[in-house]
């Protein structure tokens, strides 16, 4: 096991492209601490690449973002990377986030079953709102960070040494301190609000952790 980061980021939809870019800003901050990396990125995101990667250099800690279901994890354009029944071997003793919807019902659980690996994830719908004016710029959409920079506090808290349990902690944290803020919107009338909330709460109530909570990257 090396001491690597390695990310999935397909970019085809409005969606993914949100999860692009914030995954971005992990990679830039993995940079600044000399972190070994590797990067999957659109139409370079295939499963022969990823799985050849993992079996020859076997990174410890693997960012998966995307879509996915409840038993599978997918990479580009809905092309399954792992699932229950496929690849989920090399994902052993390894620190998985996987920031895609419902894998945490049956791929996480068993992607730690008699190893010493670590699953956070979510075992409902991850989501987010974005602000229709500014989807061809993420960076500057105030919505879609209320949702995205607390899952992103996931990998920022692990590749600066800390657990897996304190990293998914810092993250719900995050989100409750964004529904307080979204409730004091709310007081002021702001159109959405509610829906945001809701949001944030599935999101807080669905995050997972599976496996060796005190696994350190």
């Amino acid at each position: 096991m090396n001491k690597i980061l390695l990310t999935t980021r397909p970019d085809y939809d409005d969606g993914t492209a949100y999860l692009s870019y914030y995954t971005s800003l992990i990679l830039r901050k993995a940079e600044e601490l000399g972190i070994d990396n590797k990067d999957f990125h659109g139409n370079d995101l295939t499963v022969e690449k990823v799985i050849k990667y993992i079996i020859k250099k076997e990174p410890k800690l693997i960012f998966v973002n995307g879509h996915g279901n409840s038993e599978s994890l997918e990479g580009n354009k809905e092309d399954i990377l792992f699932s229950t029944d496929k690849n989920i071997e090399l994902l052993k003793n390894k620190i998985v986030y996987a920031r895609a919807c419902h894998a945490g019902l049956s791929f996480g659980p068993k992607m730690v079953k008699d190893n010493k690996g670590c699953f956070i994830g979510y075992n409902t719908p991850f989501s987010f709102w974005i602000d229709g004016s500014r989807s061809s710029t993420p960076a500057k959409d105030k919505t879609a960070e209320l949702f995205l920079l607390p899952s992103n506090e996931v990998m920022l808290s692990l590749i600066k040494g800390n657990d897996a349990e304190t990293s998914n902690e810092k993250s719900k944290e995050m989100i409750i301190e964004n529904m307080k803020k979204v409730l004091r919107m709310e007081e002021k009338k702001e159109p959405g609000a509610i829906g945001w909330l809701e949001i944030l709460w599935n999101n807080f109530d669905g995050q997972v952790l599976y496996g060796k909570r005190d696994i350190c990257f």
